[in-house]
């Protein structure tokens, strides 16, 4: 067999391309390399991703990094993608170490972004801070619509009279041959109706299922019987002294 001579020129040549071409081939799959533009970094077979974190570090007065795309009309700035799972590292994390604004968002026009859950019963995010946001406005607390809080009438179907805010306190100042009574949810006019010692107390509203106290006014004591009315009276009170007297009659419903 002819043995084959090998010059030290082709020596030389060979050594050149061992030391140029075989760092550039080791370093291509990952850590290492140049990133390629356009291209998937480093490939898209898992076994080639990367196992360490790529840091950018900056040392200036307006950004780390800047990423833009000029495509009028479609395409977006930056997309993250994570297979994080609850409890552990999010997509994305903002941390401002000198206590500015961790993250701000700008459009021009009428939305400025979205929060979606897997499920539409979740919350859209969490909070420690207790302050006020600044023009943010709720349309919903405790599960309720602005529209229904307005004025508490559709607050489980009763009107804001019917709670003790609104009138459920009532009592009335009744003088010994008067027929007006006055103070709080009587009724309007002539309210109440005497029959010798029977007063009968008319009311604004309803009342025949709440309570009630009645107290003479004067030195002399005595009791007072007190039944509310019935049937299409149940607006009334009838108050019945051993005496004429005037008294205090009080309602809680």
């Amino acid at each position: 067999m002819k043995k084959l001579r090998f010059s030290g020129r082709a020596a030389i040549v060979c050594s050149l391309i061992l030391a140029i071409g075989v760092p550039s081939v080791a370093m291509g799959f990952g850590e290492g390399r140049n990133m390629l533009l356009g291209k998937r970094n480093p490939s898209s077979n898992p076994a080639l991703a990367l196992s360490t974190e790529t840091e950018i570090i900056a040392n200036n007065s307006t950004y780390g990094t800047r990423q833009s795309n000029k495509k009028d009309g479609d395409g977006g700035g930056a997309i993250y993608g994570c297979r994080s799972s609850l409890g552990n590292e999010p997509c994305v994390k903002a941390v401002n170490l000198k206590g500015g604004h961790a993250f701000e968002f700008n459009t021009v026009g009428l939305e400025a972004g979205r929060i979606e859950t897997g499920n539409p019963t979740g919350a859209p995010f969490t909070t420690n801070a207790t302050g006020v946001a600044t023009g943010l406005n709720a349309d919903k607390v405790d599960g309720k619509d602005a529209a229904d809080l307005d004025d508490a009438e559709t607050l489980t179907g009763k009107k804001a009279t019917d709670f003790a805010a609104a009138g459920d306190l009532l009592f009335a100042v009744v003088t010994n041959g008067n027929a007006v009574a006055t103070g709080r949810g009587v009724g309007t006019g002539n309210n109440v109706t005497q029959a010798g010692n029977d007063y009968t107390v008319t009311f604004g509203k309803d009342v025949s299922k709440c309570s009630f106290t009645a107290t003479p006014v004067g030195p002399t004591p005595q009791a007072l019987a007190v039944t509310p009315g019935t049937g299409s009276n149940t607006s009334q009170v009838t108050v019945n002294a051993t005496t004429p007297t005037s008294f205090h009659l009080q309602v809680i419903c």
